[in-house]
């Protein structure tokens, strides 16, 4: 948690040094005026235009595994186009960006990211607004009115639950069970909590919110580095409850097996920040990566993500088997509001470790 407060503060430091927004307004006002034209001859001007680039690249903190079913399906119907991949950490593709854009050095074109990161990149000049038509079929939490904010992919966090040491009838279904003294010591939850806080204090508000995260400080949770760890805890019995379990390992465990089940939280259920996928603010290939962008957003490209077990932002994917969210309501936390406020929810997640 602390590491990622200092990967803030450093990046929030870079942003005096950053390019103004007069530098990134050519790309990016060139491409609003070709989203204006009408799907076919849009659609003629981004081919056309990207056949002269031949190029698009990708900084990806992703599997290369992953990111070949995306790049071979998007070579395949752009055959002039090869995708350039750079992958790594998030935070040190962040670091990278940041620092080749203070030097002047504009080499990606897209990026994969939190969108709680945008806050930070918006500010530094480093991503531009692209009102892609495809950014209409997406899920309510996976855009923003402004255009920097194209969500591909989020997580759903479920409540997992050990079926031999719980039943059904028993587990936790709503926050106010999780505060009920009998689940006092048996509850566990990452360590990273600030996108399930974010999503709590976003629907009940910050008062609320604040009084949530104390009544379960009380509760002594069981506290571990990593969502997939304290599922496999709770597979293994150390405790019974994990309240913040990413939903398609709940069902990767319960499919092959493991002693567990899971329940989706009532009345809404939290969702881990949304993965953008973002623009450059000086793409060296803007249209190339106009048409990547597009892919990624596209029922196409979304299915390949549904495919890889991931929630996609496209809204008429992942809505009918019993394992799905179905019409339950879901919150994508504001990207914008805790972009800015991160610092604040960094600690704000403290209460939680009393």
């Amino acid at each position: 948690m602390r590491s990622r407060l200092l990967t803030f503060l450093f990046l929030g430091a870079c942003l005096a040094n950053a390019p103004t927004r007069a530098l990134a307004a050519m790309p990016e006002e060139t491409l609003a005026k070709i989203n204006q034209l009408p799907p076919t001859e849009r659609q003629a001007t981004l081919v056309r235009e990207a056949k002269n680039e031949r190029t698009v690249i990708w900084y990806a903190p992703m599997n290369r595994e992953s990111l070949r079913e995306f790049t071979s399906v998007f070579e395949t119907e752009y055959p002039f186009l090869k995708v350039e991949i750079l992958t790594g950490g998030p935070q040190s593709l962040l670091n990278r960006i940041m620092t080749e854009y203070r030097a002047g050095k504009f080499n990606y074109d897209t990026l994969n990211v939190r969108s709680s990161a945008l806050y930070t990149l918006k500010k530094a000049n480093a991503v531009m607004r692209f009102d892609t038509p495809y950014r209409r079929a997406l899920r309510a939490g996976f855009t923003d009115k402004e255009g920097y904010l194209n969500g591909i992919w989020a997580s759903l966090l479920v409540y997992l639950y050990n079926n031999k040491q719980v039943t059904r009838a028993q587990a936790p279904k709503s926050i106010e069970d999780l505060l009920q003294p009998r689940w006092k010591g048996k509850l566990g939850m990452d360590k990273d909590a600030d996108d399930w806080l974010a999503a709590i204090m976003d629907y009940y508000g910050d008062e609320r919110g604040k009084q949530i995260a104390r009544g379960l400080g009380a509760q002594q949770l069981n506290i571990r580095k990593g969502r997939t760890l304290v599922s496999q805890l709770v597979t293994a019995g150390e405790f019974p409850v994990q309240i913040d379990a990413h939903h398609h390992e709940a069902v990767a465990l319960k499919k092959a097996g493991a002693p567990v089940d899971y329940i989706f939280p009532e009345p809404f259920i939290p969702v881990k920040a949304a993965s953008a996928f973002v623009l450059a603010a000086r793409p060296p290939h803007p249209h190339a990566a106009a048409l990547l962008v597009d892919f990624m957003l596209s029922k196409k490209g979304q299915e390949i993500a549904y495919r890889q077990t991931r929630w996609p932002a496209h809204k008429d994917l992942a809505t009918g088997a019993t394992d799905e969210v179905g019409n339950r309501k879901t919150l994508v936390p504001d990207a914008d509001k805790w972009g800015a406020r991160f610092e604040e929810l960094v600690q704000l997640t403290g209460l939680l470790e009393r």
